[in-house]
């Protein structure tokens, strides 16, 4: 093994793949990405050939299912200071709210219509020329499991990360403009009018013997947390516990994310094929487009754990092609690209 690139393809094309894997019968182990082509070539040309999923392109798409789950589900500030997420209080609905609420209804019913035809075999495809939609809006519709929620959702604020400091200031007797200062001192942007209206309102509170909402936390904030899973900070466990326990859909698919890295990390190819067959029964919309993609190509996403190659030579060297594009943009041609990035000093 070289670890040095042995050729540069001027496309990923089906007949070029083919050429090239015609040239090479000694092949034995090819490591890919999950391209759809790169499977029909190699399964088709050469059936031989053990293939293999890169583990960095598995665990990249596990992010993006993370990323996506939870941008569905948590709100831009996640308030852990209460059980339950706290409802709006009540109040007249404007018109553009109501149109919204039954333009919410209307997808909601189409959607239903789609996913029995779905049901019923028809390929997304068929079903968008059917009803005249985008491909994207039909396969949005498939995975929806009830109305759109048209509730607003309150915008992040710079002070809401400091909520903590302020209370323990406040309660140490420290006026607002020495406050302010301090919170500047650590990072804070936002206005000093900001910090006077907070600090007001918990005084209020405070008159009132009121609970203090203490702990704010970000979207991207509890999104890392839960993707880390360090259980053994206990602060960090008490978040984790207190997410899960205020917004329990999240759950599952906590457990289904974190048993999917860990029996990659311990190469448990057997546990890992069943916790993919056991995810399939459960049948979730949150995950059910991952597994689907993950069970069209499944035997070389498994042998990603078995065997101990990976693409990250080649991926090693993505930098150095783009560097070279750049310098050589509109001045030589593929075959010059190709003899530079394959040229070794002896």
């Amino acid at each position: 093994m070289t670890h040095h690139p042995i050729d540069l393809l001027p496309d990923r094309e089906a007949e070029t793949l083919t050429d090239w894997l015609g040239s090479h019968p000694e092949l034995t182990h090819v490591t890919r990405d999950r391209y759809p082509r790169f499977q029909e070539v190699i399964s088709t040309h050469a059936s031989n050939v053990i293939q293999i999923h890169d583990r960095f392109h598995l665990i990249q798409n596990l992010w993006s299912l993370h990323d996506q789950i939870i941008r569905k589900i948590l709100p831009a500030r996640v308030d852990l200071g209460t059980h339950l997420p706290r409802p709006d209080p009540p109040r007249t609905q404007s018109k553009a709210e109501l149109r919204q609420k039954e333009n919410a209804r209307n997808k909601w019913e189409q959607a239903q219509i789609l996913q029995k035809y779905y049901a019923d075999g028809y390929s997304i495809t068929r079903i968008s020329k059917q009803f005249n939609l985008h491909w994207k809006t039909v396969k949005r519709y498939l995975e929806m499991t009830g109305p759109p929620d048209t509730s607003r959702q309150k915008r992040a604020k710079p002070l809401d990360v400091y909520h903590t400091q302020i209370i323990d200031w406040e309660a140490a007797g420290h006026p607002v403009h020495i406050i302010y200062e301090k919170l500047q001192g650590i990072g804070y942007t936002g206005a000093y009018g900001a910090v006077k209206v907070f600090i007001a309102e918990l005084r209020k509170k405070k008159r009132a013997k009121a609970p203090l909402d203490t702990e704010y936390h970000s979207r991207r904030d509890i999104r890392r947390i839960l993707w880390q899973n360090h259980l053994e900070d206990d602060s960090e466990r008490e978040i984790i516990n207190r997410v899960l326990k205020q917004y329990p859909q999240i759950q599952p698919v906590y457990a289904f994310i974190a048993g999917f890295r860990e029996t990659i990390a311990l190469k448990d190819h057997t546990g890992f094929i069943k916790l993919i067959l056991y995810e399939q029964e459960r049948k979730d919309p949150l995950t059910k487009h991952f597994i689907r993609r993950l069970l069209s190509d499944f035997k070389s996403t498994v042998n990603a754990i078995v065997y101990t190659e990976s693409n990250g030579f080649v991926e090693g060297n993505v930098n150095r092609l783009k560097t070279l594009k750049r310098m050589m943009y509109g001045r030589a041609g593929f075959k010059l690209l190709r003899q530079r990035m394959l040229y070794r000093i002896a």
